[in-house]
């Protein structure tokens, strides 16, 4: 929900949607790899070039500069006129599109993204703690040694490579939470952008 309206005002699904399919296969493009460069999905992609549903303004545009065309190209037809450009003006809302999407949201979307922002900053501080066990070791080596303090019972004769083992993983595992931290960031930065722009007429 939120990435493609009912038949919008003035727009002709079924001329949009073939026209999407064409240049999609011009470019020699999978649905699948549109969905992935748009962060929907391919059955998003799909139901646009069936004319079940017609992407808003904000998709058609990243589309359009996917396949390096203008949108009249890309759609065949003048949407840009019944519908409003990115920095004009959104006065009308439509209040059935706002109350669904929200709900939506609530009900669905909300306990994902917490779950997934929740799993981001445990990886994160996982991550954080395994790379740094080693300088943590060596200050409480310096703190044991500047101080004359007696040597802590739990520290045993392997826990400096033990740390280095950790550090060593979280320096390889850093890539790939990286990777999906961005994922995540552009996913529901497209998901919020096509959504905030369905709720408008």
């Amino acid at each position: 929900m939120g990435y493609g309206r009912m038949k919008p005002e003035g727009v002709d699904q079924m001329s949009i949607g073939p026209a999407l399919q064409k240049v999609r296969q011009n470019r020699h493009l999978t649905q699948a790899e549109v969905a992935s460069q748009l962060y929907v999905t391919r059955q998003t992609i799909s139901r646009w070039e069936q004319g079940k549903t017609t992407p808003n303004i904000y998709a058609l545009k990243d589309l359009a500069e996917l396949y390096g065309v203008s949108i009249d190209e890309l759609t065949n037809t003048s949407l840009l006129n019944p519908v409003q450009e990115e920095g004009d003006p959104m006065k009308q809302v439509n209040w059935m599109a706002l109350f669904g999407i929200f709900w939506f949201n609530v009900l669905f979307t909300a306990g994902a993204v917490v779950a997934v922002i929740g799993l981001l900053v445990g990886l994160w501080v996982t991550i954080t703690t395994f790379i740094s066990a080693p300088l943590l070791l060596f200050i409480e080596w310096l703190l044991v040694t500047a101080y004359h303090l007696p040597w802590p019972a739990s520290l045993t004769w392997y826990d400096v490579p033990l740390s280095l083992i950790f550090c060593g993983l979280g320096i390889s595992i850093w890539p790939m939470a990286k990777n999906a931290t961005v994922y995540l960031a552009n996913f529901f930065k497209k998901y919020v952008r096509y959504n905030l722009k369905a709720i408008y007429r």
